[in-house]
């Protein structure tokens, strides 16, 4: 083999090599960038502020005892992103509602808390979350109204059913209202009997001003 041949035959090798390194490299960087811009959105600009360990505590023992008699009481708190973050409290009448014709309560509150993403600040993402919610109940055949001078802005649904076990007195009423303020959606979420739409949506909005007074 001539000595040029040979050197052709050596610059096309190299050629090829370094044709399929520069595609190897451009696949690993692609994948890279996507998945920096990724965690960049995810992650966003600004944490969500930390929720409360314990929501419940908010609410007066006297209070909760009330509303909710022979209270089960559980909270957790759900760091969903660090652009996120969400605490829940729940409490229901132990089982002994029943006996001697005895009132039943069950109450859960929850608390979203948004954090900048690359697309919106917590303020608009709250703002979002509020609104969809708000669509949903509407398009799940409910009929939203909305509560003014709690936060700013809030709406609820009240709703009545047959007491439990039948022939009971009274009826079993229940109240969701969810409230937007800043960079939190709060959701509370209260059933009663015997009760009235009426009285459990007062305790509904009670609870949301404790609440949001203590956070």
């Amino acid at each position: 083999m001539s000595p040029e041949r040979d050197e052709q035959e050596r610059l096309q090798t190299y050629s090829r090599w370094v044709s399929r390194g520069g595609v190897a490299v451009g696949v690993v960087g692609a994948a890279i960038f996507g998945w920096i811009m990724a965690g960049a959105f995810l992650s966003g600009t600004g944490a969500a502020d930390a929720a409360p360990r314990d929501l419940c505590s908010l609410i007066p023992a006297e209070d909760a005892s009330r509303i909710v008699p022979l209270r089960r009481t559980t909270h957790r708190t759900l760091p969903r992103s660090d652009v996120r973050n969400e605490a829940e409290c729940e409490m229901t009448s132990g089982d002994a509602w029943m006996k001697d014709g005895g009132r039943y309560g069950r109450l859960r509150v929850q608390l979203d808390r948004h954090g900048t993403t690359r697309r919106d600040d917590g303020w608009d993402e709250a703002r979002k979350a509020f609104n969809w919610s708000e669509e949903y109940d509407r398009g799940d055949g409910g009929t939203p109204r909305e509560v003014p001078g709690l936060g700013e802005k809030a709406y609820e649904e009240t709703r009545s059913e047959p007491a439990s076990p039948p022939g009971q007195r009274g009826v079993r009423a229940r109240a969701q209202l969810t409230v937007l303020l800043g960079k939190d959606v709060l959701t509370v979420d209260y059933t009663a009997e015997p009760s009235s739409p009426e009285r459990a949506r007062e305790v509904s909005v009670a609870v949301a001003r404790t609440v949001l007074g203590g956070l």
